[in-house]
């Protein structure tokens, strides 16, 4: 009888052993992130698509040469909505409007009342940061990546198929680099695999 509470208790110490472990490393997958030069060459080659091809919590409503205008229409209303009480996405950006204008040298961001502007200067790079929640898809957050760690997330993506909703985005990764002369950065999620993609050099895409 001895012998067995204690065999059944060494057991269960060796289950919570295991569990514990497999929770750390869930957890580590989970926020794990890997950059990838081969996208980020890929964008920086201008082989990705036209700005007007992304979708998300903004909308493009103007982009020209120096200048971008992202605004919250409708259909970027509802995404915002989805993701913040239904998708249990836990980062938001939330602005109305976003604008990038190269003869101010400034990034302009609208929310309800306030207006907040900042110069490019205070950034570093661009980041396409991908958010990964397995059948329902794959999102890309967008940061400007700051010196001093106060980092700006201002817009994100539809949520879809991991492979399209990059190369749908990343016209406007490339519109917004050519406007501040920021170089863009993307950063995929460490919980995912997709055969074949990404590729390991901008040549195979």
């Amino acid at each position: 009888m001895q012998y067995a509470l204690v065999f059944s208790g060494i057991f269960s110490l060796i289950l919570f052993v295991a569990i514990f472990v497999f929770v750390i490393i869930g957890f580590s997958l989970q926020n794990r992130r890997v950059r990838s030069e081969a996208l980020e060459q890929w964008i920086a080659e201008g082989k990705c698509g036209p700005v007007s091809s992304f979708a998300g919590t903004l909308a493009v409503e103007q982009a020209g040469s120096g200048f971008l205008r992202l605004v919250k229409n409708d259909e970027a209303a509802r995404l915002q909505f989805k993701y913040r009480w239904m998708s249990a996405i836990r980062e938001q950006a939330g602005y109305d409007e976003v604008t990038f204008n190269v003869s101010q040298h400034l990034v302009e961001l609208k929310k309800k009342d306030k207006v907040t502007r900042l110069p490019f200067g205070n950034f570093s790079a661009i980041r396409m940061r991908e958010l990964s929640q397995s059948e329902a898809g794959s999102l890309w957050h967008f940061d400007l990546l700051a010196p001093n760690g106060k980092h700006v997330m201002f817009i994100s993506s539809a949520r879809g198929e991991r492979r399209a909703m990059f190369e749908n985005s990343a016209g406007l990764a490339k519109a917004i680099s050519e406007i501040t002369s920021l170089p863009v950065q993307v950063v995929l999620a460490g919980n995912i695999w997709t055969p074949g993609w990404p590729p390991k050099s901008s040549m195979d895409t």
